[in-house]
């Protein structure tokens, strides 16, 4: 589908503009007999996001983080003192950018760019001044605002408010399949970042384009064809 029409960009954070996978380097200096953490912990912490929406139990990003956290390392069966423990958690707010995002973004200069994450407001903004990303954004919207998590409607509503335009001039991004099929289903145009090549979840959804990289986001609202 054309993207000659396209506004503003809305970008996910976790997983597309910031690499969770980062965390490892810290896993492995603070906790190097805790292999396998990182991925049990991000899956948790998602698990628990959808549970506690679902069963409208809200508490913020990080306090889910935390319990992730917890349970990762219960899990397999680590120990950590609490000073050890918070270094682990303060790697979500010094995750690495992934490397073509800051390029990409300044390409996109001139038009209103946001992100629109999970991530606490106190979360968001440490993580996206670390990376130096924040003064690229017009927005940092967070879910935290209306008390659900993704891919709830109400979370993906918040963009075209803020940007006050109709949700089908903007464009959201993101490399998470759930958040993918929640934006699309509530009426945003999306792109899909499949850094890996994996195929889309079958999740009925049908995104606008899907790019390999970021890189490539400049060009395809120039040039109007989707990948």
């Amino acid at each position: 589908m054309p993207l000659t029409d396209i506004d503003a960009v809305v970008f996910d954070v976790y997983g597309t503009l910031l690499d969770v996978d980062s965390i490892e380097a810290r896993r492995r200096e603070v906790a190097p007999e805790a292999a396998g953490l990182v991925g049990l912990w991000r899956s948790k912490q998602l698990e628990y996001s959808f549970v506690r929406t679902l069963v409208d139990d809200y508490v913020d990003f990080w306090a889910i983080t935390e319990a992730a956290l917890d349970y990762a390392l219960a899990t397999l069966g680590v120990a950590l003192d609490p000073a050890r423990r918070t270094r682990l958690l303060d790697a979500w707010l010094a995750l690495a950018p992934f490397p073509e995002v800051p390029a990409a973004l300044a390409a996109l200069a001139g038009r209103p760019l946001a992100v629109l994450s999970n991530g606490s407001p106190v979360m968001l903004d440490a993580a996206l001044t670390h990376a130096g990303l924040k003064p690229l954004f017009a927005a940092v919207l967070s879910a935290d605002t209306v008390r659900r998590f993704k891919p709830h409607p109400a979370v993906y509503a918040l963009a075209p408010a803020w940007l006050r335009m109709p949700a089908a001039r903007v464009l959201f991004c993101s490399a998470n399949g759930f958040d993918v099929a929640g934006a699309w289903r509530f009426g945003l145009r999306v792109c899909r970042v499949s850094r890996d090549g994996r195929p889309i979840d079958a999740l009925g959804v049908e995104p606008d384009a899907t790019i390999r990289s970021l890189a490539e986001l400049p060009a395809l609202l120039e040039q109007g064809t989707s990948a």
